[in-house]
């Protein structure tokens, strides 16, 4: 995120630093911001912190503890106030300046009130059923794709912005209460929070009129984010060659710019082996700072899994386009190698070089990936329980997103859901994670195991083979407004939780982010590691 405009007439006063000059941040700047592509490779100025309110379970309160994989992580809330003559159960009370940014919450029924209070008003700003207000169900308050429900997750990217204060409450059925698991709710409410004094418009439901048609030109680019790029203002010529095992192809990039469109096709008679042991790697000035197989880094995981996302796309046809801005001073070069036995036919298109003037604040884009094969899934056995790390970035810049692929290994006749466990993500030496999550598919945006594919613009499920037995699962989210800047360093975690214990998951992760240049990642540059063979589900019996 950030605040000061480098390309003229892209970023209308944004989140600009303060001062008596300075424009207020709004839903209309953050709206804005939302379809800006240049911004999120500049270290946002003022540097705001990015935080998280969620369910996870209160038991958890110290690691190397029996309870700090305790998965009781629904209807937990900070506290309970008294209200009239109704009790509202405190979500998330979080000091302003500040805005909510992403929100996602799931319940077997939606049947309690949720309010937002704002900067201490006792009328809410909004007022509804989960489903309404995050969801936006019967188009109260704003529609899709900022407000919707996918895959039985409701999420919200519509901008909550406050000067002073949000108070988020609920009054219905709570498990906590009732030990009735139909009167469930888990949430995970990402917000920003601005230095003292930063200049804030607290949000009104008047602010929906006034900004309507933004609000409608933000939800159809979002869509369609193929309308709305980075001005190409030359290109680099692609080309097409057949790659033997250890063979590559490469683009040469001279002059200060940035990468604003990269297109690669794969084809292969193995398509998903060839889409994990075929490496993606990009230099910027003469450094490496991209490595990840290419299913990773387009999001799609092994095999063409098409989806659609502001930031990347993955067709049926073999096509997949990243729009990430990759700057750079003096050179680029972009590499795909086959590390694998196979033959594969590579074909890089056209990549198209956007006008970049480099400030103090710009960053360089990376990308790391981290797998293993076999690893052992505990149940319900807090002391046995474990974290994946996704990276462990040193250095200063700006955490943008992930993909995990999983593949749940066959125990017996049938396998146990894989994804019970928690993100847990510390920012500059935290001991107590800032973001401590609810489940894996609530991170990623979705709910109860549910395998069906889906696609949105800053989260998707291209694949969920692996959530109702074995097979193999991609999941994918990325991030805009929610991104979470670091300054000294960020660790990525993820619990590996199952249902029951004994069975083993193949698990890899891709990691995205900004960085100053001197930042250092422990990701995985192993090519016996992406060699090795993925996980084959058997093909049932053919029938006499």
């Amino acid at each position: 995120m950030n605040t000061k405009p480098f390309f003229a007439g892209m970023l209308l006063s944004v989140l600009m630093a303060t001062g008596s000059n300075a424009e207020a941040i709004d839903l209309k700047g953050l709206l804005t911001q939302m379809i800006d592509r240049s911004q999120i490779a500049e270290f946002p100025e003022p540097a705001f912190v990015c935080k998280q309110a969620s369910s996870y379970c209160r038991k958890s309160e110290k690691p190397g503890t029996p309870e700090w994989y305790a998965t009781g992580d629904c209807s937990q809330f900070i506290r309970c106030e008294e209200v009239g003559d109704r009790r509202e159960w405190v979500m998330a009370d979080i000091d302003g300046p500040g805005a909510i940014v992403r929100w996602w919450i799931t319940q077997y029924k939606y049947d309690g009130t949720i309010r937002v209070y704002l900067d201490g008003n006792e009328v809410p700003v909004l007022e509804g059923t989960g489903d309404e207000v995050v969801a936006g169900k019967s188009g109260k308050y704003v529609g899709a794709p900022l407000s919707e429900r996918r895959a039985a997750g409701c999420n919200l990217y519509m901008p909550i912005p406050f000067a002073k204060h949000c108070k988020i409450t609920y009054d219905g059925l709570n498990m906590q209460e009732t030990k009735k698991f139909a009167d469930n709710i888990y949430y995970n409410i990402n917000y920003v929070q601005y230095p003292e004094g930063t200049d804030v418009k607290t949000f009104t439901l008047d602010d929906l009129k006034t900004n309507a048609k933004l609000i409608a030109k933000v939800q159809q680019e979002l869509l369609e984010p193929a309308r709305n790029v980075l001005p190409v203002k030359r290109t680099v010529e692609g080309a097409k060659e057949t790659l033997t095992s250890g063979a590559s192809i490469s683009q040469e990039i001279e002059g200060v710019g940035a990468i604003c469109s990269l297109k690669v096709k794969l084809a292969a008679d193995d398509i998903e082996q060839a889409m994990r042991s075929t490496v993606i790697t990009i230099d910027f000035d003469g450094k490496q700072h991209v490595w990840a197989p290419l299913g990773g880094f387009f999001g799609c995981g092994p095999g063409l899994n098409p989806h659609k996302g502001w930031w990347r796309q993955v067709e049926a046809d073999g096509w997949m386009t990243c729009w990430w801005p990759m700057p750079f001073k003096e050179s680029a070069k972009v590499t795909v190698t086959n590390h694998g036995d196979q033959d594969v036919s590579v074909e890089l298109g056209d990549t198209g070089i956007t006008q970049w003037t480099w400030t103090p604040r710009t960053m360089y884009f990376n990308s790391s990936w981290r797998g293993d094969d076999h690893i052992a899934v505990f149940g319900n056995n807090y002391v046995m329980g474990e974290e994946w790390n996704y990276a462990t970035i040193r250095g200063r810049g700006v955490y943008v997103g992930d993909t995990m692929a999983v593949f749940n290994r066959p125990l017996e006749e049938r396998n146990s859901w894989w994804g019970e466990g928690d993100e847990k993500i510390y920012v500059d030496g935290e001991l107590f994670p800032s973001h401590f999550g609810t489940g894996t598919e609530d991170y990623y945006g979705y709910a109860w195991g549910t395998d069906a594919p889906f696609s949105a613009p800053f989260h998707a499920q291209p694949r969920g083979g692996a959530n109702r037995g074995s097979g193999h699962t991609t999941n994918t989210r990325v991030r805009l407004l929610d991104t979470i800047p670091f300054q000294k360093s960020i660790k990525m975690n993820m619990e590996l939780m199952c249902w029951r214990t004994g069975g083993t998951i193949d698990y890899a992760t891709t990691s995205y982010w900004y960085a100053k240049d001197g930042a250092t990642v422990n990701g995985q540059t192993a090519p016996a590691r992406v060699k090795r063979e993925i996980g084959r589900v058997a093909a049932p019996p053919v029938s006499q």
